[in-house]
């Protein structure tokens, strides 16, 4: 019977341990997701910013793509765009509005 704790233990204590990682890990993801669409905010657009970056392995580049928000509590947010909506949809001193529930801002 003790040879069955002597096995068996370390392998239940490692998966023990291994669960409770995911658990936090999961517990942070909601947490962080909840806080974002809980957030409300009205701000300006101050800035965009596009930056380049090299995939080592294919030897391709990718573009990012960056708008600035001040918001009017004087906060300023850096949200990611997509390529056509950052040329097209978002220009510099454009208001924006951020309302609870939602993950991405409208304009207004």
């Amino acid at each position: 019977m003790t040879e069955k704790y002597i096995v068996f233990g370390p392998i239940i204590l490692f998966f023990a341990f291994f669960i409770l990682l995911i658990l936090g890990f999961l517990f942070l993801v909601f947490r962080l997701l909840k806080k974002s669409r809980n957030s409300y905010w009205i701000g300006t657009i101050i800035d965009k910013k596009m930056f380049s970056k090299r995939d080592f392995d294919s030897n391709k580049i990718e573009n990012y793509y960056t708008i600035i928000v001040k918001t009017d509590q004087g906060r300023e947010i850096k949200i990611g765009v997509s390529a056509e909506d950052y040329k097209s949809k978002y220009e510099i001193g454009g208001k924006l509005e951020k309302r609870k529930g939602e993950f991405h801002p409208k304009k207004i």
